[in-house]
């Protein structure tokens, strides 16, 4: 019984990962390739590597999930905790190299400011996709 338990878990974070990476993955090119480029004249939809960024953000859905799963559970529902999570690798994951970016290459950092704020948004999504298949919260 163990055993089977241990696959349906396993198998809850294989599934948790992947969804999660692959929905975020889409969020993250309708927001830079087809959003933004139709309201910012100067943004232009990139289409390079995709596959790359696929794996990327299905390697960024494991972590969340990792420490999702890892995570101290507060009274909130398990989609709040889950936004949380999301939340906080978003801006863990843009926010400071952005940053460092902007100051090494005089970019602006109100768009920094902005894309962080966006990737809140982003990863929250993810997180809430991964607390959705693996959380067990008080809800």
């Amino acid at each position: 019984m163990e055993k089977t338990s241990m696959r349906k878990k396993f198998a809850q974070i294989i599934i948790a990962s992947f969804s999660s990476g692959f929905l975020m993955w889409v969020v993250a090119g309708l927001w830079h390739n087809l959003i933004l480029p139709s309201v910012n004249d100067k943004i232009e939809a990139h289409h390079e590597g995709l596959g790359v960024m696929l794996v990327s953000y299905i390697i960024l859905a494991m972590l969340m999930t990792f420490f999702f799963i890892t995570s101290k559970k507060s009274k909130n529902t398990r989609i709040s905790e889950g936004f949380k999570i999301g939340a906080i690798i978003g801006i863990l994951w843009v926010f400071p190299h952005g940053l460092a970016m902007a100051g090494a290459h005089n970019t602006s950092i109100v768009y920094e400011i902005k894309n962080g704020i966006w990737h809140i948004v982003e990863q929250g999504i993810g997180g809430i996709i991964i607390a959705l298949i693996v959380g067990k919260s008080n809800d």
